[in-house]
């Protein structure tokens, strides 16, 4: 299953904001962190926060923090967010209108039962068990030990 961009860029700043613990980080700051557009990480953590995964803090010195522990964040509710209700194959709407075997087509199924298994993956990790990786921290970091 392919994420769309707007959905990496969910991880992305939830893992930034999680590796960053106990203060603000801004969104200028995140979108410096991956190399992306300043703009386009704004308004995924405007996303995050109008779905209770970041606060913000407003004015000089704000930015955003985790609104929920890493742990209580499942790896599944952003891909809800950021693609939707994700679908591997749409036999319905696909490449040139609907499937025309999709009536017979035991295909369908089999998609649904992998959609459903990557689901439950993705529902069984958490963002903390993403940011415990201890050499993810120094990445951002240059001056933390490697």
């Amino acid at each position: 299953m392919k994420l769309n961009a707007n959905t990496d860029f969910l991880y992305r700043a939830l893992i930034y904001v999680a590796l960053n613990p106990g203060r603000l980080v801004t969104s200028r700051e995140i979108a410096e962190a991956y190399g992306l557009s300043p703009n386009h990480i704004a308004k995924v953590c405007q996303e995050l926060i109008r779905h209770n995964f970041l606060k913000a803090q407003r004015g000089r010195g704000g930015g955003v923090q985790l609104a929920r522990d890493a742990e209580s964040i499942k790896l599944g509710e952003l891909l809800h967010l950021g693609e939707g209700n994700p679908k591997v194959v749409d036999c319905e709407t696909g490449i040139g209108g609907a499937c025309r075997i999709a009536p017979a087509c035991r295909l369908k199924g089999i998609f649904a039962q992998a959609r459903h298994a990557f689901l439950d993956v993705m529902n069984s990790h958490t963002l903390a068990e993403v940011v415990a990786q201890p050499q993810l921290r120094s990445l951002f970091d240059p001056t933390e030990s490697k």
